[in-house]
């Protein structure tokens, strides 16, 4: 019976032992952090850092430390341009970039980033993204590559900005500008002569010569990048449609997260995205007022230099499809979202 009574003793004793451990390893498991090194396309002073910035801290937040993102800026790990193969790799866990970077990559991430030609507004791109399945399409795409596309930011299409004045057709084809993706191929179609150097470098490049004009941002970026100090001409109307900053991660971590975290994840990005156009409505705004204080002067394209561009622009949504069939694909999704707006 002693014996008996032994066995139970160490059984029960066993049995509780057992229920703490599994209690600990549970609390463990929903204690685990979750860390992101993020690099960053934009400068610190730039929305697209200022948004994932206050995104990081509301996660932080929410996920009671549980999601925690390190930023670092442009080149900080890698180059910018390789950042879509290093997330996809696993060498960096998340990325703020462009579309434009990894073109070659993924076809259709160049054509997403800035259709030329495109009149849908911030608003009503974003809700292609978010509502009509812009953003699963691309998705799709990406997760081919190890990359989980979280999200898309935009803001407003691509200005030229010059140190020398233009008037005419003819004005942009003696200028020596800097383009990438689609933008490019566009001016190209135009005989204009384009060349590509990392966003970041834009300014110096200006100031040296290097460049004559830009046409790859907004006109709130070149006033963040201090344009108005090396070139005096800012050209309207914009040559594309909005732009599109893409929140990437590494797909085998993000899958990692349990549900609720991942869901977390999303709406904060997805609430991030409106923080960023609003913040560039404003931007955009200001910008021009102090811009045109500063002695830059606001040059007007004549009709038919908007008609050129915009028939250079019509025939490169064909041209695209024609030589990637996602790129085709997702070049009918938005001609569908247009009739559907009324355009």
């Amino acid at each position: 019976m002693a014996t008996h009574r032994g066995i139970n003793r160490t059984t029960v004793l066993s049995f509780v032992l057992c229920i703490f451990i599994l209690l600990g390893t549970v609390s463990m498991v929903q204690a685990k952090t979750f860390r992101f090194t993020c690099q960053n396309v934009n400068a610190m002073e730039h929305p697209g850092w200022q948004v994932i910035a206050r995104m990081a801290e509301d996660l932080k937040l929410m996920s009671q430390g549980q999601i925690l993102i390190d930023q670092v800026g442009p080149g900080g790990l890698v180059k910018s341009p390789q950042t879509f193969e290093a997330t996809g790799s696993g060498a960096i866990d998340m990325a703020i970039t462009y579309g434009a970077y990894h073109g070659g990559i993924v076809p259709v991430a160049a054509t997403s980033f800035a259709l030329p030609g495109d009149p849908r507004d911030m608003w009503e791109t974003l809700n292609f993204y978010y509502e009509e399945g812009g953003l699963d399409f691309l998705r799709t795409q990406y997760a081919k590559h190890g990359v989980y596309y979280a999200g898309a930011m935009v803001w407003p299409g691509y200005g030229m900005f010059s140190r020398k004045k233009v008037e005419s057709l003819e004005d942009i084809r003696n200028l020596k500008v800097r383009a990438a993706g689609t933008m490019a191929t566009m001016l190209h179609r135009m005989g204009v002569s384009t060349t590509f150097i990392p966003f970041a470098e834009i300014y110096v490049a200006m100031s040296r010569g290097a460049i004559d004009a830009t046409v790859s941002g907004s006109h709130a970026e070149n006033y963040l990048q201090n344009l108005h100090e090396v070139g005096k001409f800012m050209v309207v109307p914009d040559f594309s449609g909005v732009q599109t900053l893409e929140v990437l991660v590494n797909k085998g971590k993000f899958d990692s997260m349990p549900e609720h975290l991942q869901a977390m994840f999303e709406t904060a990005i997805h609430r991030a995205s409106l923080d960023f156009t609003r913040t560039f409505m404003q931007m955009e705004k200001r910008a021009e007022t102090d811009m045109l204080s500063a002695g830059v002067t606001k040059v007007e394209l004549p009709q038919a230099t908007v008609d050129e561009i915009k028939k250079a622009a019509d025939a490169i949504w064909d041209e695209v499809g024609e030589k990637d069939e996602f790129s085709a694909q997702y070049i009918e999704m938005i001609r569908t979202h247009l009739k559907k707006l009324g355009y």
